[in-house]
């Protein structure tokens, strides 16, 4: 790290801020968040009190994620029932889906809701704090999300969070605990949304797949237009399933804005997140693309026990997931990036 730079300020904060607050007004009201800027621009919002998510993020001044029309809503307000979930759904750049189910309504033992209830879940034994390190400088957010109670799951979503001063990069790692004496089946899917200005006809999406098919008719009809970003209209929603490239035991992904002259990558683990989503919603007013990294598909858990596979946990087992963001200033390094991992 370059050092000199430290004689023209006062405080760290001048370079790297972050700060911890609640919001005020509305369904927001009361809600713990955590914003963090580095000294090249990024710029994300953790929300203590749904999951550890990250609403808000942007990229040298230019916003990346989505936020749906209802924003950040506190937890007392969710309604588990059917698809209720969407009226409490903020989006952001990432949404946490399970663990008891992702994907749509069914009833299995239980009603189970969309998308399940771990995103709605505030954090535990939350923790902010920056490390000071001779390479660089990082902050890192820690907490424990539950999913409890008596007569069944016992389920403990440990998450960290890590980005850093001058690395354009940002860390998000999770720790699924089965704390009961009995086997635990878990489900779980990151809803990775993004939106405009970043998402534009100006934007490219690149994900290296074996094979590309529709999760419905209508999106197989569709399926040619899974890497196009059209202007905002009514074609209505989406849903691409991809069998990945992989390079190791990893998978990777990206998108480019050409006129921004921005863009991201993202990499995860490919041993227990071995399924990959791909949602498309281009309509006016609601102008989305999400990128899902996920142990299953989206059918619900009955459906996807029967169809594809539920991960189990052993009484004190863990299972380990990691997704990693760098954002990128130019096309020369995003491309180097993805050609590093055979992308392009």
């Amino acid at each position: 790290m370059d050092r000199t730079k430290y004689e023209y300020i006062g405080n760290l904060s001048q370079l790297f801020h972050v700060e911890n607050y609640r919001m005020e007004g509305g369904k927001k009201d009361g809600v713990r968040v955590t914003n963090v800027q580095n000294e090249n621009g990024l710029n994300y919002t953790v929300v203590a009190d749904r999951c550890m998510d990250i609403a808000n993020l942007s990229f040298k001044g230019i916003n990346i994620s989505y936020i749906n029309p209802s924003g950040i809503v506190a937890p007392e307000y969710y309604d588990r029932t059917g698809v209720n979930w969407l009226k409490s759904f903020t989006a952001g750049f990432v949404t946490t889906c399970g663990l008891d189910n992702v994907g749509n309504p069914c009833e299995d033992g239980e009603e189970l809701g969309l998308h399940g209830r771990i995103g709605n879940t505030p954090a535990d034994e939350y923790n902010v704090r920056i490390i000071r390190e001779e390479e660089d400088n990082k902050v890192e957010i820690t907490g424990i999300m539950g999913e409890s109670f008596l007569f069944g799951s016992k389920l403990r979503l440990k998450r960290k969070i890590t980005s850093f001063q001058e690395k354009n990069r940002l860390i998000l790692e999770d720790e699924i605990v089965n704390e009961g004496f009995t086997e635990q089946e878990y489900m779980q899917l990151y809803h990775c949304n993004i939106g405009y200005p970043f998402l534009s006809p100006d934007c490219e999406i690149i994900i290296p797949s074996d094979e590309v098919k529709g999760a419905n008719p209508y999106s197989q009809e569709n399926i040619e237009k899974w890497n196009i970003v059209e202007e905002p209209s009514h074609v209505g929603e989406m849903c691409f399933l991809h069998q990945l490239k992989k390079s190791g035991d990893e998978y990777r992904v990206g998108m480019f804005n050409n006129k921004e002259k921005i863009g991201f990558t993202l990499s995860f683990d490919g041993k227990e997140l071995e399924r990959f989503l791909q949602w498309r919603y281009l309509n006016k007013g609601e102008y989305v693309v999400g990128l899902e990294p996920a142990t299953n598909y989206a059918g619900g858990k009955k459906n996807e026990r029967e169809t594809d596979r539920i991960l189990k946990l052993n009484p004190g087992e863990t299972k380990q997931h990691r997704l990693q963001f760098d954002f990128y200033d130019s096309r020369e390094s995003f491309d180097e990036a993805m050609k590093a991992f055979g992308c392009l």
